[in-house]
């Protein structure tokens, strides 16, 4: 169970590196509350210290600042630096704490209670999600008690009291191990459900965006793509294009050979729309036989030849095959400076020159100018 656990774990949506940062800047914080404890219990304590002045402000303030300080910052150096795997931070922000808590258990024989600190790492280990990490801090932990009792057997302070701690620690040890494997099999339910939701809500936004028969952008997404397009080109000082298409004469299509190829004459636009698409290239449907396309940075005449291209091959759609009649379309474009003009204009002036496209014969496309003139589409 454990292997299936660790094996695949998607490590781009939990931002382990974040909680590494955490935890060493937590470690900067225990580290001052360490030494500030030992300056107070200094200054409150002179008559009872264990050791001389002199001695207690060197043992326990001035050296263990400057080594935990130095050490917490060569690891926080070590969680920031590129050059290492996200798996070796992980073990070593946790192992400052192992540390932490190995130095107060070593320095202060009095304070076994101390033996339990070694339990918060095995917890804070939980935050990553992996198993054999928690597994890992178990045992380390565990290690490093035994150490702290080899230490006191040598010292000669061994008695029964202190043998029922260690052995208590060490048992607290395995609970809080079988229980941190508990809260990473709970946290990674937990987050396999909102990555569940998450994405069949991404997936809900973006069938929102589509037109559902043709797959296509629908029209809401044209209006806030536009927006955002507009504005981009204006800072990146680029042109932008639009072309309006309007399948000719698609009421009499339905008419005379069914709503079901009608069906058909929008697919196979809108086929040939999807193959255009590209990242400066946007087709959307906009409402029944009408289409727009949005050209990121293209001038009018690469503009012109891709709509020319589409109303070719438009043409060659097969309504019957013992029929003449072809499927055309009318398309009119306009490409503008984004600092000279607004949103209105830009799609009043696509639709002038669509309208002028069906005023002159249809199956056409046109490009927008001052001298197109006005007409109503027909």
């Amino acid at each position: 169970m454990d292997k299936g656990l660790d094996s695949d774990r998607d490590r781009t949506y939990i931002e382990p590196i974040k909680w590494c940062r955490y935890i060493v800047t937590t470690a900067y914080v225990t580290v001052a509350l360490i030494i500030l404890a030992h300056v107070i219990w200094y200054f409150a304590a002179q008559t009872i210290l264990a050791h001389s002045s002199d001695v207690y402000l060197w043992d326990y303030i001035i050296l263990p600042a400057i080594g935990l300080f130095s050490l917490t910052f060569l690891a926080d150096l070590f969680v920031r630096s590129p050059r290492f795997s996200l798996v070796s931070k992980e073990y070593i922000s946790l192992t400052l704490f192992i540390i932490f808590s190995f130095y107060l258990s070593l320095t202060h024989n009095i304070a076994r209670v101390l033996l339990a600190s070694f339990i918060l790492p095995i917890f804070a280990s939980t935050v990553f999600l992996n198993v054999k990490i928690t597994r890992w801090t178990f045992w380390i932990s565990s290690l490093a008690v035994l150490l702290v009792g080899v230490k006191i057997y040598f010292s000669g302070k061994l008695d029964s009291n202190i043998i029922m701690q260690i052995f208590v620690v060490c048992f607290m040890f395995l609970c809080s191990y079988l229980l941190a494997k508990v809260l990473i099999l709970y946290g990674r339910d937990n987050l396999k459900t909102l990555m569940h939701f998450d994405d069949k809500q991404q997936n809900m936004q973006e069938q929102l965006k589509l037109d559902p028969f043709t797959g296509l952008n629908n029209k809401k997404t044209f209006d806030d793509h536009l927006l955002r397009l507009m504005e981009e080109c204006r800072n990146t000082q680029k042109f932008i294009s639009l072309a309006i298409i309007d399948i000719d004469h698609f009421k009499s299509v339905n008419d005379l050979y069914g709503h079901g190829m009608g069906d058909r004459v929008i697919l196979y636009l809108s086929e040939m729309l999807k193959k255009i698409q590209n990242e400066n290239t946007q087709a959307f449907r906009i409402g029944g036989d009408e289409f727009s396309i949005l050209f990121k940075g293209c001038r009018t005449e690469e503009t012109y030849r891709t709509c020319e291209y589409l109303r070719t091959q438009m043409s060659s759609f097969p309504l019957r095959t013992a029929d003449d009649k072809l499927v055309t379309l009318s398309c009119g474009i306009v490409c503008v400076d984004p600092e000279n003009a607004d949103l209105e204009m830009l799609k009043n002036a696509a639709d002038s020159a669509l309208y002028a496209a069906k005023a002159n014969g249809r199956d056409q496309v046109v490009i927008y100018n001052d001298l197109v003139p006005s007409a109503e589409r027909a």
